[in-house]
């Protein structure tokens, strides 16, 4: 682990911004592209706006509370709290669209989030891991748009070698929601289910 990580940055690396950046990677994300990320004041959207960033994108942050939307301005280009956002993208990007999604919701957003890609666009899908939901995908509208879709899960060592290093020029921020003790893992279970957090929960020993 490199000088200039803090420790609860590197807590959460392998499993989140090494992982999203991953995605990226994956995606092929140029330098000056768009990136829209849903979910952006989760755990995941929240680390993924500032990771986009500094990789020298410009994003395009959605989150449906306004209250939520003032803090990540300070890391995103423009924020979205439209719940349907992609003609927002659209007139963002003169009605072109976005390069790359970052969907970090699932099935709730994603229509959206397709909508919002340009044509040649690339959608990383990191939220809702449950192998049981069924979504109803409209392969003629993905044909069409020529879009590539990327499930994304977990990261190798080399991602998380690669994260590290882009992580110690301290470009990306740790947003801790909260910390509990281990003794307090319960209450940090429950505080999960509070939609006014924002970021990562912490437990430490």
């Amino acid at each position: 682990m490199p000088n200039g990580v803090p420790d609860e940055l590197a807590s959460f690396t392998p499993c989140v911004v090494a992982m999203v950046y991953k995605g990226l990677k994956r995606a092929g994300l140029t330098y000056g592209e768009t990136v829209v990320v849903t979910g952006a004041s989760g755990g995941v959207g929240i680390h993924a706006v500032q990771l986009a960033r500094a990789l020298g994108a410009r994003v395009i942050a959605i989150t449906r509370s306004p209250d939520k939307a003032r803090f990540i301005s300070q890391f995103a280009d423009e924020v979205i709290t439209e719940q349907r956002f992609s003609k927002v993208v659209k007139d963002l990007t003169n009605n072109v669209g976005a390069d790359v999604v970052i969907e970090a919701v699932g099935t709730p957003t994603l229509e959206e989030s397709l909508r919002s890609l340009r044509s040649g666009g690339r959608v990383i899908i990191i939220g809702n891991v449950n192998p049981d939901e069924i979504y109803q995908l409209r392969l003629g509208y993905l044909i069409m748009k020529d879009i590539i879709m990327i499930g994304n899960v977990r990261s190798n060592r080399s991602d998380v070698v690669e994260t590290f290093k882009l992580l110690s020029r301290g470009l990306v921020k740790p947003i801790i929601a909260a910390t509990y003790s281990l003794d307090r893992f319960g209450d940090a279970l429950e505080f999960m289910r509070n939609n006014s957090r924002i970021g990562k929960i912490l437990i430490k020993p």
